[in-house]
């Protein structure tokens, strides 16, 4: 998953558009020797602005028109950070994005696309993903009749205004609400062929839009509509699909913009102010090469963008992108025909919007992932340890509990536990499963809590070991106070202190904690003591393996990863006080051994034996689906000698090995429904996966399944 090479040059993706997609499937396909790849976009997917007008009737579905982008990320060996990005340094080469540590590049590429200018109450067209949101809601709450308006008579609007016309099935606009087409221009689609602009026309008008055209929409307010001439016109929603502007952080992080908003960049796509920043897409203008806001644009930015960031990476000279002067534009009708039209020429009919529907598909099924390759590892030298003091320098000043002295303190921590108090201690290590060095990290943390959460114990300090590869020295230590903060945000959430540390230099990342807590002796809660009738009741869903395992094949989609992330950056300290108010007979944290290994502990140590219902046991999203295409953890099979009777899904399940698994816990028949209730208020959703019973001798089966 992450590069082994030495990292020389850390390249920055900012925005998951056309161009960005092709950069990535150019260098999953021959990856750069050097070169880092961090992927930063709004969305887990991409939509293809070519296939959203057929996404909008129902003609494709949602996997066929948009780009997961985990499993591309994950064939070219990038990071993948799924956040809005809301501001750039360019004097310190970071992008600020919400909810995290700035993120640092060696060189940046922007593709994020841009926005129509919008009055007041109106909708957006741009950014697509969040369009989609805002066009679901709307189904929700418009009634019949209601009246939409899409403002915008170019190619973008007339399409969209078709789209929606014909949109069918459930609760969805076509034939229930009123579509209105507002055109500044004198008639839709301006500067096409009169062939082309009549084809439009009339399809307008066969489909039921009403056209309203000479006048400039302005703002929607208690359910009208202002228009330029004076008038105004009834709608329930107003849609935007005009023009766009780029986002305005660009101009105010210094970049030389347009009138628009849009980075002016050279035929190399390089700004023109910042030579370690490139652009493209809709958020760019091409220096002597205007071209409009399409998405045929980007998508031939794409393999002149790699090559020069390549270039850029090895400080070659760079190319001149040449860029056609007139594109191709085909646009759907949406009953089966479409119209096309070139250097004044147009044609239509049912043969052209089955090529439309043709290239849509070819183009889209370049990013299969069966089309990719993963990126070569190579193994590099290392780097010494010397960030650590700087890493942990960065982190927030703290004092801790207890008349803790944090690492500020130049003879180390010290530690004086109250009165009483059994001090626990665990420790976990483990190398980088993720590209993403902040959410490791705070996976990291998490997981190194569970040891105490399942004994009652209250987190009380923390030590962090960590190893890096090299990187010359800037993106190592970046990398570490990332990890660093991520893990202390968990940390302190659960009032543990990270008090010190130790780095050392390895040929890739790793990071590990040595944990102490504090619990009263006499309320410890432990493996044994599960008694016969006992609920054992499991506070996480299942798969983390299996999901980490798939997305390392590039096989799990952004979604699937998300869910599991979340998962395992929850630490179990809420359900381990619910779990201790409410009595429970024995507790332990599923982790390596997976389910099956983790409870067959608590059976040998309680002396008794369960049965396990599969049908009742939680599994992340993916994980189903990932399991049947045999995904599995390296560490599965070693796992299966503790569920030898199992096949199928709940032998996947039952051996899978968790990363910050959920705790498992017998809980008494008469404490269960009171339990259960407190850890739904706590916002934990946990499964009654079986039932303790009493061991069949020394020789029975401690472990069975229900498949009822």
């Amino acid at each position: 998953m992450q590069p082994r090479g030495v990292i020389a040059t850390d390249l920055v993706l900012l925005g998951a558009g056309h161009a960005h997609v092709e950069v990535l499937r150019r260098l999953a396909i021959r990856p750069e020797p050097g070169l880092r790849l961090t992927l930063i976009g709004r969305e887990p997917a991409t939509p293809y602005t070519g296939m959203l007008p057929g996404l909008l009737r129902g003609d494709y579905t949602a996997d066929q028109a948009q780009i997961d982008l985990a499993p591309l990320a994950s064939a070219a060996g990038a990071r993948l950070i799924v956040a809005e990005a809301r501001a750039l340094d360019l004097e310190t080469n970071t992008v600020a994005v919400d909810g995290r540590p700035p993120v640092r590049f060696d060189l940046l590429s922007i593709d994020v696309g841009g926005a129509p200018p919008v009055a007041e109450g109106g909708i957006p067209v741009k950014p697509i993903g969040r369009f989609l949101q805002h066009l679901g809601a709307l189904e929700d709450r418009l009634p019949e009749a209601a009246r939409i308006v899409v403002v915008g008579g170019g190619a973008g609007g007339s399409e969209l205004a078709l789209a929606l016309a014909r949109r069918t099935g459930g609760r969805r606009l076509g034939g229930r609400v009123r579509i209105v087409l507002v055109s500044e221009s004198p008639e839709p689609l301006p500067g096409a062929p009169f062939r082309a602009r009549a084809v439009v026309r009339a399809a307008l008008v066969t489909a039921g839009v009403e056209l309203v055209s000479g006048v400039a929409a302005g703002a929607h307010r208690e359910g009208r509509l202002a228009l330029s001439d004076g008038s105004f016109l009834a709608a329930d929603a107003v849609l935007w699909a005009t023009g766009v502007r780029g986002p305005a952080f660009l101009a105010v992080a210094g970049l030389v913009c347009d009138a628009d908003g849009c980075v002016r960049v050279a035929r190399t796509l390089q700004s023109i102010s910042h030579p370690g920043v490139f652009a493209a897409g809709d958020c760019t203008a091409v220096e002597g090469a205007k071209r409009p806001k399409a998405g045929v644009w980007a998508v031939r930015a794409g393999a002149p963008l790699a090559a020069n960031l390549r270039r850029a990476a090895r400080g070659d000279a760079l190319r001149r992108w040449r860029p056609q002067r007139e594109a191709l534009a085909i646009l759907g009708l949406g009953d089966g025909r479409a119209v096309a039209w070139r250097n004044g020429v147009a044609v239509d009919g049912r043969l052209i919007w089955r090529w439309k529907d043709w290239l849509d598909r070819r183009w889209m099924g370049r990013f299969d992932r069966d089309r990719l390759l993963p990126a070569v590892a190579t193994e590099p030298p290392s780097l010494g340890a010397a960030a650590l003091a700087s890493a942990f320098a960065a982190l927030p000043r703290m004092r801790g509990p207890d008349g803790l002295v944090g690492p500020e303190a130049a003879d180390g921590a010290v530690m004086l536990p109250p009165p009483g108090m059994a001090v626990l201690q665990s420790a976990t290590f483990f190398r980088s499963f993720l590209n993403d060095p902040y959410v490791f990290g705070a996976i990291a943390a998490a997981h190194a809590l569970s040891g105490l959460h399942a004994r009652g114990a209250r987190p009380w300090t923390a030590l962090a070991v960590a190893t890096v590869p090299a990187s010359g020295g800037r993106g190592s230590a970046a990398d570490l106070t990332a990890m660093l903060q991520g893990a202390s945000e968990v940390l302190v959430a659960d009032g543990c202190a990270l008090v010190g540390g130790d780095c050392a230099e390895a040929a890739e990342t790793a990071l590990g904690f040595a944990v102490t807590g504090l619990a009263d002796p006499e309320r410890l809660m432990r493996k044994a003591g599960l008694r016969p009738d006992d609920a054992l009741v499991l506070t996480k869903p299942l798969g983390t393996g299996i999901v980490l395992a798939g997305h390392g094949r590039a096989l799990a989609r952004a979604g699937w990863l998300l869910a599991a992330v979340a998962s395992m950056r929850t630490t179990n300290g809420a359900a381990a006080r619910v779990l201790r108010a409410h009595g429970v007979t024995a507790c332990t944290t599923v982790g390596e051994l997976g389910l099956a290994g983790n409870l067959l502990e608590m059976l040998d140590a309680s002396g008794v034996a369960a049965t396990v219902r599969p049908a009742a046991m939680p599994a992340l999203p993916g994980v189903l689906e990932l399991a049947a295409a045999c995904v599995e953890s390296p560490l599965a099979a070693d796992n299966r000698r503790f569920a030898p009777g199992a096949t199928g899904v709940a032998a996947e399940l039952l051996v899978d090995p968790q990363i910050s698994g959920g705790l498992l816990a017998g809980v008494s028949p008469p404490r269960l429904e009171a339990c259960l209730a407190a850890l739904r208020e706590a916002g934990i959703e946990p499964a009654v996966i079986g039932t303790v019973e009493r061991a069949d001798g020394p020789d029975g089966p401690a472990l069975q399944l229900d498949h009822r």
